[in-house]
């Protein structure tokens, strides 16, 4: 029976709406605002005049911290270029030559493992240790040294698949994309291309704009299908272990929310300024330059002014909404405890607080999930390499990603340092002020860098008594 590549898994017909929405939160674009594509009509029968609701899409604005949240996890983790040994491994050369280069488009394994972590934070990513149909089968010794490359799906281009107990692929479908143009202004629609991976065969697809469909299937030798899950977590549902949980599921519907709050905020805002009503007056008599829009005229005998104020209470509750929206965003993307509320001053606006044991541990978890990612990346590439499975201690290669990371101020760390020396005295804690120190000392410089590796070595001299100045007396009157 001839297989359909276009043809969607029943999960993909009920997440695709949500996954949409997580990539536009993510990294909203200003036609996505434009179209209104998340922005609620209101009313039902009738509905929201359109000239209104159009007004309102042009002034729609996001406030949401989703791409801050997402950002700031991908300038930790990323912070210090993660370290990968494999000096000793018997593939050396193959490695080193992968890491330069693994899309075959010059991105190095850092670029794209980054570039991959971000989508894995917004919706999860495959990511497919592929080789060209030609060289899917090496024919030749010379054939069989070509090295793969790497492809991220997203849910999105994930069409169809099969998995097992443990939520490994028995099979899947990815949708490659259009073909491009081959000339400059070519509009005509060019052929898509599909890939179906099994655990002993590859295929891929071509389809015409007319729905001709032609397929090259070749086999492999790896005995699984090559696809690393790199995702944030996974759902519970038994039904759908290959679906993956993202930080944007739970902050898009937050994000969305305002979007709608913030937009009844400004229209609200709009129709309270303060306008004139001119009895006993026509519009010619009233001057155009003070006329449009704050005065209007009822042309009856008798001539006065009344100012139209209207009440501003139900804006202030909305304000304090989003307020308390904003305050659930910080929580869930551990900015803030499970207590939080923001703190206003009218000097600096809003202060958080960074709550840094909940979000540590979490990049913590992300950084050793990276890094066995990384590794089984590897392992697939010089398998493919091989033209067999090889194993993790045959590769000889590890890799670890970064997890220290400046989530707190160095004044508050300094803060910590004066409490705890405070509390204990200096000579008791000569351990646990060399942790408190090299904590401010990551802060302040770069780890590798020359200035943090003269500052490590004089924190790990230190002994004791020498690393706090002594200060002299305060003399009576001195400020």
């Amino acid at each position: 029976m001839p297989i359909d590549p276009t043809t969607k898994h029943t999960l993909y017909n009920e997440y695709a709406d949500q996954w949409q929405q997580n990539v536009d939160f993510a990294e909203m674009r200003k036609s996505v605002l434009d179209e209104g594509t998340y922005l609620d009509r209101w009313g039902d029968d009738p509905k929201e005049v359109i000239s209104q609701y159009n007004l309102r899409k042009k002034m729609s604005m996001t406030l949401d911290l989703s791409p801050d949240l997402i950002e700031m996890r991908l300038t930790e983790l990323f912070r210090v270029a993660p370290k990968r040994s494999f000096e000793e491994s018997p593939y050396k050369a193959q490695i080193e030559r992968f890491l330069e280069n693994v899309d075959t488009g010059g991105t190095s394994m850092d670029a794209f493992m980054r570039r991959s972590s971000k989508m894995m934070l917004v919706n999860g990513i495959d990511i497919l240790v592929d080789k060209t149909v030609s060289e899917i089968e090496p024919l030749t010794a010379m054939d069989e040294n070509t090295l793969p490359f790497l492809s991220g799906f997203g849910p999105l281009e994930r069409y169809d698949w099969a998995v097992d107990h443990a939520g490994r692929y028995i099979w899947v479908m990815y949708f490659l994309g259009e073909e491009a143009a081959q000339e400059p202004g070519d509009e005509s629609e060019g052929v898509k291309r599909y890939v179906l991976y099994t655990r002993d065969s590859v295929t891929v697809y071509s389809v015409d704009s007319d729905g001709n469909q032609t397929s090259e299937t070749r086999p492999h030798t790896m005995g699984l299908v090559p696809v690393v899950q790199l995702y944030w977590g996974r759902s519970i549902h038994v039904d759908q272990k290959a679906i993956a949980i993202s930080l944007m599921d739970e902050l898009a519907p937050l994000a969305r929310y305002m979007l709608n709050l913030v937009s009844q905020g400004q229209f609200d805002l709009y129709m309270t300024v303060a306008f004139f009503v001119a009895i006993g007056l026509t519009p010619d008599e009233v001057s155009s330059a003070v006329g449009a829009g704050i005065i209007k005229t009822i042309p009856i005998a008798e001539g006065d002014f009344k100012p139209i104020v209207t009440q501003v209470d139900h804006i202030k509750e909305k304000g304090a909404w989003i307020d308390r929206l904003m305050v659930t965003m910080m929580r869930k993307g551990k900015l803030l405890g499970l207590n939080a509320s923001l703190e206003g001053r009218a000097s600096s606006g809003v202060q958080v607080m960074v709550e840094a044991s909940p979000l540590h541990s979490e990049l913590s978890s992300v950084a050793d999930m990276l890094g066995a990612a990384d590794q089984e990346i590897v392992r697939l590439a010089i398998s493919r390499v091989e033209g067999k499975p090889i194993t993790l201690d045959e590769l000889g290669y590890t890799a670890v990603y970064n997890k220290v990371y400046t989530l707190q101020s160095p004044k508050a760390l300094i803060e910590e340092a004066k409490q705890l020396m405070d509390v204990a005295g200096i000579e008791e804690v000569s351990s646990l002020g060399r942790l408190q120190f090299r904590k401010i000392l990551d802060v302040l410089a770069r780890p590798g860098s020359k200035e943090h590796k003269e500052a490590l070595e004089q924190l790990e001299a230190f002994n004791g008594t020498s690393i706090i100045p002594s200060l002299p007396p305060v003399e009576d009157g001195d400020e």
